[in-house]
């Protein structure tokens, strides 16, 4: 059984706990909601996957986009940004692929819906991730739903349309996109294939940075830092 990570943000609102079925391995509600996914990130990375917060199946199997029949893996699949067999279990080898891809949500803690989670919790998930993006900076950072993105810049949902955005956040490089949730419950992308488009246009802003003058590759970045230790003996 996926061991249990503590959850150390602030209550969602109060709901009452139902009993789970048989494929939550007899876990009670109230523990899966305890648990929280890791932050999957790291400097130079090329890609960041945005979510809302963890659902009760991602945060039982300890894994991003867990839930059976959710478009997320088989779309990253199709497109080749990972090998044919990567799944949720694969989210943290993603860190070391040659398009390095990371992961996390706006608010850490789990719920059966988003409906349950507070403006608090959004109000402070915001804080948190700008804080993150600034520190990181991924070369495109995608946001996977409207709402997330209406959320994070506080504006409304009707304000906000897919793609790439203008929008710029002081001190950090990030090229922002945003796509459709990939639920599939999203009547509007009922198929994998009906989304794909999505992922070539995040391809195609990766490839964009990459012959930026502005992007340094990870083989530049450690012979600055080579040459900065050399710098450092030489004084």
């Amino acid at each position: 059984m996926p061991k249990s990570r503590p959850s150390s943000a602030i209550s969602a609102k109060s709901t009452p706990y139902k009993k789970l079925g048989p494929m939550f391995g007899g876990c009670s509600e109230e523990e899966i909601r305890s648990r929280t996914l890791p932050q999957i990130i790291k400097h130079n990375l090329s890609l960041l996957f945005v979510g809302i917060n963890p659902g009760l199946y991602s945060a039982y199997f300890g894994h991003y986009y867990s839930k059976k029949g959710n478009h997320f893996w088989p779309c990253l699949v199709q497109s080749g940004l990972v090998p044919p067999h990567f799944g949720p279990k694969n989210d943290q080898d993603c860190l070391n692929l040659e398009t390095s891809i990371g992961f996390t949500d706006i608010v850490s803690c789990c719920t059966r819906a988003q409906s349950e989670l507070t403006n608090d919790q959004f109000d402070e998930g915001v804080i948190r991730l700008r804080n993150k993006l600034i520190q990181y900076s991924p070369m495109v950072v995608v946001f996977n739903g409207k709402q997330i993105f209406a959320r994070f810049q506080g504006k409304k949902l009707k304000d906000i349309e897919c793609g790439k955005q203008s929008f710029k956040l002081e001190g950090c490089s990030s090229v922002f996109y945003v796509m459709s949730n990939t639920s599939p419950l999203n009547a509007h992308y009922p198929t994998v294939q009906s989304r794909m488009f999505f992922y070539d246009e995040i391809k195609s802003l990766i490839a964009e940075k990459r012959v930026s003058p502005y992007f340094k590759k990870e083989i530049e970045l450690e012979h600055d830092a080579k040459l900065s230790k050399t710098n450092d003996i030489l004084r």
